[in-house]
């Protein structure tokens, strides 16, 4: 064999060395592209089509929700779950919702079925009788039947205390609690706002009551339409010393309208007539200690989700009177609403009362305008 032969045969296993080793690599960096295959056990957990034991909300984002749907009003259906407490879900965020319990639905031309809900993305029917189709987008409120055995009334109640010591003690509390009774025509709603405040001279053991305010609303919506909704009537009662008023009440109408409408944001406002009647704890010589005035009064409602667990709040409340009753009276109640655990809330509210030109006493002393009470206080929803 020569040499030149010989050098032709190393060269060529040297070549066929490092083109093997070309192919191997190109193949393992090949193999490395490759998305390995995922694998995991199945869901413990089975769905039955036919709600059982928990309402089924789906979310267009593909989250699935158990638990009891307490009602749909203005375009939300309120929630509760036992994990995440209750919560409004817009509707146009829901893909599906299905019902355990017999519910009453109404549309928009004021029909109104009853039974086992199944709503789709273009649907609602009964689960009795599946083959009667409505169009989704005709619906205006569910609520709970009788005929399901569960309470028609929910609620809320809060309360707020705190004790001071020291040179003076003093001891003051905030009291709110909201009842409402769910029907599909509409919402009774009854309120209760309560604040009371005490302060007791260490030295003297004297006691001085410097707070003691009470108030009660209650009123029926009458929903019209998805935005437009009627307060058929509503009424008022006034206990507060403080600012000279004995009792004072009112009873009107009101039209109320849906403004903003957007993920994490609700604005609704109203307005309307009424009368009211003050009885005054006691006034100047020659002045009436019982005054009855027309009333226009109107107000918004505002909400915004900062975040899922976190609500910020407004309710402006404003009455304009006759000059025996103060000219104009108005009220403001805001704060924050901090989701706990389960149904539990932390609340932090301020609450500002006002009224331009206050009745004076009996020895021509004028309450002052403007009173603003700072709380906080623990909420349970039930």
């Amino acid at each position: 064999m020569t040499m030149t032969s010989r050098k032709q045969k190393i060269s060529a296993a040297f070549c066929a060395i490092a083109l093997s080793s070309t192919c191997l690599a190109e193949s393992e960096l090949d193999s490395s592209d490759q998305k390995p295959e995922l694998t995991a056990p199945a869901w413990f957990i089975e769905v039955p089509s036919v709600p059982t034991k928990f309402d089924w909300l789906l979310v267009h984002k593909g989250e699935l929700l158990g638990g009891d749907i307490i009602a749909m009003y203005d375009e939300r259906v309120e929630f509760d779950s036992d994990e995440v407490g209750v919560h409004k879900v817009k509707m146009k965020d829901i893909k599906e919702l299905r019902t355990k319990d017999v519910m009453q639905l109404r549309f928009l031309d004021g029909t109104i079925i009853e039974g086992h809900i199944v709503i789709d993305e273009q649907n609602v029917y009964l689960m009795e009788l599946p083959s009667v189709t409505y169009p989704r987008e005709n619906i205006l409120s569910i609520s709970p039947s009788e005929k399901s055995g569960e309470s028609l009334w929910i609620g809320e109640i809060s309360a707020g205390l705190n004790f001071k010591s020291g040179n003076t003690e003093s001891f003051d509390y905030y009291i709110s609690g909201d009842l409402r009774y769910l029907i599909s025509s509409g919402r009774f709603n009854v309120t209760y706002r309560g604040v009371y405040e005490e302060v007791r001279e260490e030295i003297t053991g004297s006691s001085v009551t410097t707070e003691d305010n009470h108030r009660v609303t209650a009123k029926y919506d009458y929903y019209y339409s998805k935005k437009l909704y009627f307060t058929l009537p509503s009424y008022d009662l006034i206990l507060d010393e403080f600012r000279n008023i004995d009792h004072q009440t009112s009873l009107g109408v009101a039209l109320g309208y849906e403004v903003i409408d957007i993920k994490g944001m609700d604005l609704n406002v109203y307005a309307g007539p009424s009368v009211q009647y003050t009885q005054f704890v006691n006034v100047e010589a020659g002045e009436e200690d019982q005054v009855v005035s027309p009333v226009l009064a109107f107000g918004l409602d505002f909400e915004y989700d900062i975040t899922s667990d976190l609500e910020f709040f407004l309710i402006y409340d404003a009455k304009v009177v006759n000059d025996a009753s103060g000219k104009f009276i108005q009220r403001i109640e805001t704060g924050f609403d901090i989701e706990l655990i389960d149904d539990f809330d932390l609340e932090l509210i301020t609450v500002i009362d006002n009224t331009i030109e206050p009745i004076a006493d009996e020895d021509g002393n004028q309450p002052e305008a403007t009173d603003i009470v700072f709380t906080v206080g623990i909420e349970y929803e039930f």
